[in-house]
């Protein structure tokens, strides 16, 4: 309830605009998410750095903005916390769209293109943003094995379909985990998945 009410303080200062105000938004999150930490409540950690991120927009403090923002969206992508993001409206929209570029690990690339359509369903008249292509680096046969892969093929299986040899499937599935920077096939599908692949 305590942490409800801060957060809404904090909103509001926000809201207001003032320099002062904001600056002292910034010392009740602080508080807010050493509280959320110590506490392991992921949730609230997510929502107070996205205020966080959201204040230093206020005072045109760029940077720090997008490092919280993309400690947030690391938080965020591990327990999929989409609608944090998109219930900040068309602000966090347009702060998501600044890290873009910035963003490198496959999975927060694929969770931040699904909340950038997540805003551009709300608005339509948004267009999307489309950021570096995850899969350019793969080759069109590695992405005939990550398709298998993720459908659930075995090593085996991927070799026949495909009428290579096992130890190529082996090189290929090394290979694509090294380029898109996962270790499982888990991992995987997770990014097929995240891309609209499955």
């Amino acid at each position: 309830m305590r942490e409800q009410e801060q957060v809404l303080v904090a909103r509001l200062l926000i809201a207001q605009g003032e320099e002062g105000k904001v600056h002292q938004a910034l010392d009740i999150l602080a508080i807010s998410r050493a509280e959320a930490q110590s506490q392991a409540r992921l949730r609230s950690e997510v929502e107070v750095l996205l205020l966080m991120a959201r204040a230093y927009e206020r005072l045109r403090r760029r940077q720090e903005a997008k490092e919280v923002l993309k400690e947030a969206l690391t938080l965020a992508q591990t327990a999929g916390y989409q609608r944090l993001f998109l219930d900040e409206g068309a602000e966090m929209a347009a702060l998501l769209k600044g890290i873009v570029s910035e963003v490198r690990a496959p999975l927060q690339v694929a969770f931040l293109r699904t909340l950038l359509r997540g805003f551009t369903t709300a608005h339509p008249s948004t267009p999307p943003t489309a950021g570096d292509d995850v899969l350019a680096p793969l080759s069109p046969q590695e992405r005939r094995v990550l398709t298998l892969l993720v459908a659930g093929r075995t090593n085996p299986e991927i070799a026949s379909e495909l009428v290579v040899s096992l130890n190529t499937v082996k090189t290929q599935v090394k290979s694509i985990y090294r380029k898109l920077d996962i270790g499982s096939r888990h991992e995987a599908s997770e990014v097929a998945r995240r891309l609209g692949l499955l």
